[in-house]
C-alpha cells in the first residue's frame, strides 16, 4: 500500500491539559500497531484497517513538568513537590526520552505520530529531522539555531541558550511525543530544573530573542509545513483536521 499523501495537523486550541493530547497520541499509536498486526507477513494476521496518515498534534498546556522514561519512579516526593510550585504546576511521568522538562503557556508542544519505516527514517535520523526542522522554523523567523553535542536546539553565541527540547518514544517503529519550542514561554519556570542535566545552561524563547507577538498556533502551522516538506512521500502537503476527525477516523 502506498503511503498517505499528506501530513495531518491537529491544533488543540487554548490551554490543553497535558494528558489530553497524550490520550489522542495513544489512540493513534494503537491504530498503527493494529495495522501492523494485520500484516500479511504474519502467520495469523488480525483483521484491521490501514494505518492512519502521519499526524502532528500541536498545543500549549497549563504549567506542566514531565520527566522522561529513565526518571520514572526515581524523582523523590520532595523533588516533585518542588516542581509543582505550590500547586501552580502539574507533574506527569512520560515515556519519552530525555530528562525533566517544562511545558506551558507560550510553548509550542508538538507530538508527531508516524511509522519510521514508511518514511525512510532510522531512530537517529528521525531525531535529527526534528531538530533540523526546528532550526528551519527559527530561520523563518530570523533566529539562528543550531544542534550541539547536547540534546535539543540551541541559539548561536558564546552563551548559547536552549530554545527547543526534543524527546521521543518508539514502539515497533511508531513514533510518539516530539518537541517543545519556546515562543512566548515564561522562562522563570525553567529555573526549577537542570536542563539536559547541565548546570548553568539557560533557556530562551522567540520573545527573548526579539521576535515578539507570534502565537503558538502560527508557529505550529509553520512547523507543520516544514515537516511535510521533509517527509518522504508528503510533497509538502498539510491537511488541517479536527479532533473529531482524528478520533473518529484514526
Amino acid at each position: 500500500m502506498p503511503p498517505p499523501t499528506h501530513l495531518r495537523h491537529l491544533h488543540l486550541p487554548g490551554l490543553t491539559p497535558y494528558t489530553h493530547p497524550v490520550k489522542i497520541q495513544t489512540h493513534l499509536l494503537s491504530l498503527h500497531l493494529s495495522s501492523l498486526s494485520s500484516s500479511p507477513k504474519l502467520l495469523h494476521p488480525a483483521p484491521s484497517g490501514p494505518p492512519p496518515p502521519p499526524t502532528l498534534l500541536t498545543f500549549e498546556t497549563p504549567p506542566t513538568y514531565t520527566c522522561g522514561r529513565r526518571e520514572i519512579s526515581r524523582l523523590t516526593p520532595s523533588q516533585i513537590t518542588h516542581l509543582r510550585a505550590n500547586d501552580k504546576a502539574e507533574f506527569h511521568e512520560s515515556l519519552r526520552g530525555g530528562q525533566t522538562t517544562f511545558h506551558g503557556p507560550g510553548q509550542l508542544t508538538a507530538f508527531l505520530i508516524l511509522n519510521l519505516k514508511t518514511h525512510g527514517f532510522t531512530s537517529r535520523s528521525y531525531v535529527q529531522f526534528l531538530e533540523t526542522s526546528i532550526i528551519a522554523v527559527l530561520e523563518h523567523y530570523g533566529i539562528v539555531g543550531t544542534r550541539t553535542e547536547n540534546p535539543g536546539v540551541w541559539t548561536v553565541g558564546d552563551e548559547g541558550r536552549k530554545i527547543a527540547s526534543v524527546g521521543v518514544h518508539l514502539r515497533r517503529y511508531i513514533t510518539g511525543f516530539g518537541v517543545g519550542l519556546n515562543v512566548g514561554t515564561e522562562l522563570g519556570w525553567f529555573e526549577r530544573i537542570v536542563m539536559c542535566g547541565l548546570p548553568g545552561k539557560r533557556a530562551t524563547s522567540f520573545e527573548e530573542e526579539g521576535v515578539k507577538g507570534k502565537s503558538v498556533e502560527e508557529v505550529g502551522s509553520v512547523f507543520a509545513g516544514v515537516l511535510a516538506e521533509g517527509l518522504e512521500g508528503r510533497e509538502g502537503e498539510v491537511r488541517r483536521v479536527t479532533e473529531e476527525e482524528v478520533i473518529g477516523n484514526g
